[in-house]
């Protein structure tokens, strides 16, 4: 006689799969958001910069001046 089969994801297996998947969501999912944010909010400041004409950055407009000898 052969054992009887037992599936991996059963009823119950697969419940405490999901309350497994949740708890992990809920602890790590703010992490992952705050930097997300932060990223969103570096990318706002910098956009408002420009759109009033703050950039930090400076234009280098000056050509090189080439000598031939």
């Amino acid at each position: 006689m052969l054992p009887e089969y037992q599936l991996f994801l059963d009823g119950e297996n697969l419940d405490q799969f999901w309350q497994m998947v949740r708890w992990l969501l809920f602890f790590i999912a703010p992490i992952i958001m705050i930097f997300f944010a932060t990223d969103a909010i570096k990318l706002l400041i910098k956009a408002i910069r420009k759109g009033l004409g703050m950039e930090t950055t400076e234009k280098d407009d000056d050509d090189y001046d080439v000598y031939r000898y």
